[in-house]
């Protein structure tokens, strides 16, 4: 039997902080979602936005063309005091995609966004999916329904800031949908774990807490993960 996928996008056309212009983003997310269609004809696409101010109709109509579901958390109240609070570029940015994260996957569960599918995989959004990414590569008994993440890799600071030594890059991950309860739990832990390291004037992101968190038991390490696109705060190219 074929197996059907899911995309969870996450996007912020207005970010605080970038190099790109909003209509740039724009365009970049849309190749985004061009790549997972190229890649996964038959993938059922949910799309979020947290840009703060929200988007115009116009632009959420461009945005939202392709995708299956739009989850709009520009008006969300944490996200905006985050946004209008906190001036340190990399708490912003991990504490929202943790709390937009943990949103949007209640919300999947709760209205059954996934419904048939089997793997769900988050895709940041202005990255596109390149020839690496192959569905096939996640259907087998190694992989099963287990969390998918990139190699892990050594820590830029030193473990006393952010309590590990290692990392995953996190531009592209994915799980069966099957754990999504139990994803949700894990980032409400990962959540409570950064603010707390946050409020003892430590540091912590997103890339160090996955390696933290994620049970280790459940989860396959790729090399590769087949995506490639510009870091928004300086421009600079990456593949993974």
């Amino acid at each position: 039997m074929s197996k059907r996928y899911g995309f969870f996008v996450t996007s912020a056309v207005n970010a605080k902080f970038s190099v790109y212009k909003p209509e740039e983003r724009l365009q970049q997310t849309l190749d985004t979602i061009k790549s997972i269609k190229a890649r996964c004809p038959d993938a059922f696409i949910c799309l979020t936005d947290c840009s703060v101010p929200g988007l115009d109709k116009k632009t959420i109509k461009k945005l939202t063309a392709d995708v299956d579901r739009f989850v709009d958390f520009s008006t969300d109240e944490t996200v905006q005091w985050i946004q209008k609070n906190i001036e340190h570029q990399d708490t912003v940015k991990n504490l929202t995609e943790l709390l937009v994260a943990q949103g949007f996957f209640e919300m999947a569960l709760a209205e059954d966004f996934y419904a048939g599918c089997d793997r769900v995989f988050k895709v940041s959004g202005r990255y596109t999916l390149t020839e690496r990414f192959r569905t096939t590569d996640y259907e087998n008994d190694i992989v099963g329904d287990k969390y998918v993440v990139s190699k892990r890799m050594l820590s830029q600071f030193p473990p006393g800031l952010t309590g590990t030594d290692m990392q995953h890059m996190l531009r592209v991950y994915s799980f069966g949908t099957n754990r999504i309860p139990e994803f949700i739990d894990i980032l409400q832990k990962m959540t409570e774990y950064m603010r707390s390291r946050t409020d003892a004037g430590a540091y912590i992101d997103i890339e160090h807490l996955w390696h933290m968190f994620l049970p280790k038991e459940h989860t396959v390490l790729f090399d590769r993960t087949g995506v490639a696109g510009h870091i928004a705060p300086n421009g600079i190219h990456i593949e993974n």
